[in-house]
This record gives C-alpha cells, sequence and structure tokens, in this order.
C-alpha cells in the first residue's frame, strides 16, 4: 500500500529517508512549481520559488503534525515564496506584468481561464482552510470525492457537498472580480489548467538542493528561502491557516497584505522635519474587490523634479458607468494602496491640528479617485477617518491638489493615507504630506458631519435655508444624477463617535427630525457599534418606519445594545435612489436608554 504523505515526511524526519523525500517531492512539485509559475509568470523565477518551498519543507518537516495535510501546506508556503518574489522583482517585471495582464483580458475566447488565472490564488486564499483543501484535492491533484473524503476525514458524500460549496464559494469570488462563469466551466478550467508539468531537471535539482537544506542552491534561492522562513516563524504558519493575511489581486498575480500587526511603512525619524513627506514608492497594497494594477508610475511625473507618481489603473473593466455596475454586480469596485506614518512619544505633531495633503491626477474615471486618511491611536483605537466622499476627483483632470484636516492625539499614534481609485480608469498620486495647521482651519474628518456616497457625483449635500425645522436651517441631500440612476446609487450623511465610554454598556437611543420628499428607494437611519478593524458589533432597532416616499418633518428613532470594547458609533442617515432629504443635525441626540433596553433585548448590553 502506498503511504500516505505524512507517512512520507515523517520517513524522512525521523530516519533521514532521501527516497521518502524523493517521493513527496515527485508527487507534489507540479502543484508548487505551478502555483509559483501562475503568479510569477517567470519560470526562472518559478524555479527559484519551486526550489525555495522544498528547501522549506526539508528543513521543516520535524515540525509538521500528523493531522497537517501536506497538500495545503504546500500550496500556502508556495503561495507566500511567490508573494515574496514578486516583491523583490516587482519593479522590474511590472510593466511586463501589466502587459500581460492587458492582453489574457482582452484574449476572446470560452474558457475562462484567461479571466480566472490571474485571480484564481488570491481568490483560493479568500477561502477557508477547509474549503480550500477540498477544491485543491478534487481539482489541483484529481482526486475522486472517496479519495477527498478519506483525506479530509470525511464520507464521500460530505467530501462532494464540501466540493460544490467551496467551488460555489469561489465562483462568487470571481463574480465580484468581473468574471461571470458557471461553477461546471470553472471546476472543468481549473482541472485542466491549474497543473503544468515541472521541467524533468527541475524535479532532479529540487531533490538534491532541498535534500541539502540548501547548502548547494543558488543565491537568489537562499535569500528567497530565508525570507520566507523569517515570515513563517513571524505568522507561525505550520498546521493552520494564517490569522490577518488578506489575499489581493494586483496585476497579474496574487499578493498578500499583512494585517496585523499592522505595517511599518515608514516611521518618524530620529529628527523629524516638518513638513513630514510620505515618498511615493513607499505605498504598499491595501485592499481591492476588482482587478487592478498598482504600481509607480515613471512616465508620469508632476513637475520635472518630482519623483515618479504612485499610480492605480483598473484592468478590462468598461468606463461607461452603466455597463460597469451591470458587470460588477450592481456596485463600484475600487483598489487602494497605503502607507502608514508611525508617530513617537517625541514626534512635533503630538497633539496637533494638522493638514495632510497630496496631489492626484485622473484619466477616464468613471466614478472617482482620491484619497481616505485614518488616525489611529496606538493601541489601534479608531481617532478619526476621512474619505474624501465630499471632494472627489472625476473623469480626466490634470494635477489637483487634495487637503484633510484632523488632529493627531497627544500619544503615540499612526496616520494612514490610503488612495484610492473607485471604478475603471487611471490616478496618479504625489507628495503626500504632514503639516502643523492653523488652529481655526476646521477639521473635514468624521468627528464632524460628512457627506458620504459611492456615487458623490450625482448627489448633493448643502444647507438648506429654505427648509427650516425649529427655526434654523436643515441638511440637504439631493439626487442630481441621471434618471433612472444606476443600480444601487445612494448617498448619506453621518458621522462616527469616538469617545464610546459612556455608552458601551449600556443600550443607546439614537433620534434625530428628518423630512423627505420623492424617494424612490428607502432611506435608513443606522446605529452601528464598531471595532477598529470596522466589524459590526451589534445590530440596531428601529422603531417605526423607515423612511419612504415623500414625509413631513419626522422624530426618527433607533435603539441598539453598544457591548464592551466598541471602538466607535457608526451614525448614518440616507436613502437610495433619487428623492431629497432633508436632516436637523441640531435635533440629533444619544442617549442611554437601558429600561427601553429591557423592552427591546430582553439583556442589558453589559451582561
Amino acid at each position: 500500500m502506498m503511504a500516505n504523505d505524512m507517512e512520507l515526511v515523517r520517513d524522512y524526519a525521523v530516519r533521514g529517508s532521501e527516497a521518502a523525500f524523493a517521493e513527496l517531492v515527485s508527487r507534489h512539485i507540479d502543484l508548487v512549481h505551478s502555483v509559483a509559475l501562475r503568479q510569477t509568470r517567470d519560470p526562472h523565477l518559478a524555479e527559484d520559488v519551486t526550489q525555495a518551498v522544498f528547501i522549506i519543507l526539508a528543513r521543516k518537516a520535524g515540525s509538521l503534525g500528523v493531522k497537517t495535510i501536506l497538500t495545503g501546506w504546500l500550496y500556502r508556503t508556495a503561495q507566500y515564496a511567490s508573494a515574496d518574489a514578486l516583491k523583490m522583482q516587482r519593479r522590474r517585471q511590472q510593466r511586463e506584468q501589466e502587459a500581460y495582464m492587458q492582453s489574457t483580458l482582452n484574449e476572446p475566447i470560452p474558457d475562462p481561464w484567461p479571466q480566472i488565472g490571474p485571480l484564481l490564488d488570491a481568490a483560493m486564499l479568500r477561502l477557508g482552510e477547509h474549503d480550500r483543501n477540498a477544491l485543491l484535492l478534487r481539482f489541483f491533484e484529481g482526486k475522486d470525492f472517496k479519495d477527498v473524503g478519506a483525506v479530509l476525514g470525511a464520507t464521500e458524500d460530505t467530501a462532494r457537498m464540501r466540493v460544490n460549496r467551496a467551488l460555489e464559494k469561489l465562483r462568487s469570488i470571481f463574480r465580484k472580480c468581473g468574471v461571470d462563469s458557471t461553477a461546471t466551466a470553472i471546476a472543468e478550467s481549473i482541472s485542466k489548467n491549474s497543473l503544468q508539468s515541472a521541467p524533468a531537471v527541475l524535479v532532479k535539482t529540487t531533490t538534491a538542493v532541498a535534500l541539502a537544506k540548501g547548502v548547494t542552491a543558488s543565491a537568489s534561492t537562499l535569500t528567497l528561502t530565508k525570507g520566507i522562513l523569517k515570515f513563517m516563524a513571524w505568522t507561525k504558519l505550520k498546521t493552520t491557516a494564517v490569522v490577518g493575511v488578506a489575499a489581493v489581486v494586483i496585476g497579474t498575480g496574487a499578493f498578500l497584505t499583512i494585517h496585523k500587526p499592522s505595517p511599518t511603512h515608514f516611521v518618524q525619524s530620529k529628527t523629524e522635519t516638518i513638513p513630514v513627506k510620505l515618498p511615493n514608492d513607499g505605498f504598499e497594497f491595501s485592499h481591492t474587490n476588482g482587478p487592478f494594477v498598482l504600481d509607480v508610475d515613471p512616465t508620469v511625473k508632476r513637475t520635472p523634479t518630482s519623483q515618479s507618481s504612485a499610480h492605480i489603473k483598473s484592468q478590462g473593466m468598461t468606463n461607461t458607468p452603466d455597463a460597469f455596475i451591470a458587470a460588477s454586480n450592481g456596485r463600484w469596485i475600487s483598489a487602494a494602496s497605503r502607507m502608514v506614518y508611525r508617530i513617537r512619544t517625541n514626534s512635533l505633531l503630538l497633539g496637533k491640528h494638522v493638514r495632510i495633503s497630496g496631489w492626484v491626477k485622473t484619466r477616464d474615471v468613471a466614478n472617482w479617485a482620491g484619497a481616505t486618511i485614518q488616525v489611529y491611536i496606538g493601541n489601534g483605537h479608531v481617532y478619526a477617518t476621512d474619505e474624501m466622499c465630499d471632494r472627489p476627483a472625476r473623469g480626466t483632470s490634470d494635477w489637483e491638489k487634495i487637503e484633510f484636516v484632523t488632529d493627531i492625539p497627544n500619544e503615540p499614534a499612526a496616520v494612514v493615507v490610503l488612495p484610492t481609485l473607485n471604478g475603471p480608469g487611471d490616478a496618479w498620486f504625489d507628495d503626500f504630506q504632514i503639516e502643523i495647521a492653523p488652529d481655526d482651519l476646521p477639521a473635514t474628518d468624521d468627528r464632524t458631519w460628512q457627506f458620504w456616497s459611492p456615487d458623490g457625483y450625482d448627489y448633493s449635500m448643502t444647507t438648506d435655508t429654505n427648509v427650516l425645522h425649529d427655526d434654523h436651517p436643515t441638511m440637504a441631500i439631493r439626487y442630481t444624477g441621471p434618471t433612472p440612476p444606476l443600480r444601487g446609487s445612494q448617498a448619506g450623511l453621518g458621522k462616527e463617535v469616538h469617545d464610546t465610554k459612556e455608552y458601551a454598556g449600556h443600550t443607546v437611543r439614537m433620534s434625530v427630525w428628518m423630512r423627505t420628499a420623492n424617494l424612490g428607494g428607502h432611506g435608513w437611519v443606522i446605529l452601528q457599534p464598531q471595532d477598529a478593524s470596522f466589524n459590526i458589533l451589534a445590530k440596531y432597532k428601529l422603531i417605526g418606519s423607515r423612511p419612504t416616499g415623500s414625509t413631513d418633518w419626522t422624530l426618527r428613532t433607533v435603539l441598539c445594545q453598544i457591548p464592551p470594547g466598541t471602538q466607535y458609533l457608526n451614525i448614518n442617515w440616507g436613502f437610495y435612489g433619487i428623492g431629497e432629504m432633508w436632516i436637523d443635525t441640531d435635533s440629533f441626540k444619544l442617549e442611554i436608554a437601558d429600561e427601553e433596553g429591557k423592552t427591546m433585548f430582553g439583556t442589558p448590553a453589559n451582561k
């Protein structure tokens, strides 16, 4: 009977069996090499990655648990190795990768592989470990459901259901990236294309190099191996999924952005100079839900002496808003890069009112481009945010200056700058810097009332002196876009309450007076307690009906239990589609309402 993977691993780890290790290489080298080749698109670099992965296996064989599914372990390790290799070479390869992605996206062939191939590994990593292993065993290794079940410790029927469920999840991820195909077509395409035979000579050299644990490896392979081993030690990657790692698509492959611990992209120097200038090439990938390329563009400079611009570009998307919304499952998709400036205890910015500025240039931006600014206190608490929804860049425009005004707390903090492209087009960014602002310069962050919309050009927000409530002007949101509106169009007014100590553990009543006219969709009144990662911690309950159609002034009220540990309260009112809404922000109230909470929820929030 043929030994299973972990029996071979133990045979090598305990007895030093080179035959056992050679069998492991023979079984899995096609998988590892295919992942590396798919992500790097460079046969030579893919060979380095493949050798590095098996060197790591040789070095860590003794630490792998008996329940390890080696296929999944090798797949993840190959992804990390590929991402690290791409990071080291991305400046040299970026142009070639971008051109390849464009050509494959435009190739009119029925097989979905040209579209899903560049997205596959990032999409796989977004699945849970059990779902990912099920797909790897079924479609990458070609096992039948009985064998899949045997590896997973499940029956054949259970394995079939798990594979089908995981395949639907994968299909959903592809659909959100603008690739609409059937589960059957995706399964057939992955089975046919996901594995490519590794060169025969690579099998021999990889086995020899790995058994020598890298002694005879090339300098590039050794450098890559050391980097991945450090990364694996940092993330404690052994037999479980890595916590805090998000897979995101960049151009032609999958890159990994580590969200926890927080990145140290640009730390305050010992001799801080004001203004603080953030280098364009210091931005790293933050997030996306579609196919975008993020790079540094040496062909676009704001001035002859400026740095090469930070650049975000959509790939394979229609620039017509209606067609784009239809192709992207009824919503705008976006991408953002990120830089974090870490402020130490001796910073000149501590406790200061600051202005964060930068420049943006656009071409054929169908929705909007701009930036988001976030300020975090040292313990991860969200201090302030500004998403720039009320002043976005759109269409084709030359360099425009953008500004954000906020405060830095009087303690160690982090300022996060996220250049963003929402929808198709190109956006270039330059010369972000932080300086001390005059005390009387109004803040633009979310501690004040902010207009919010993914469709900012189709709505307006003004102070309306003609529509009064209690004899004072009100805030008006109006739809001003095309008729009918784009699917999913919406806008709102809101802010975030970051000092939540008095509300945590209590039921809170939020109320505000509101009037509507000719709403085509329904309105909303939102009170959401959230954590530092923007997760919603509890559901609110609306008292009465939600706003629809035309209504006179009505007191809108919601109740919500605020859990201990809430970082901030997200407060927002708005509506979908066409219409007008007036809000009396002066009437806004947040009040403790524990007795009402007992009636509404039954149990106090702090129990």
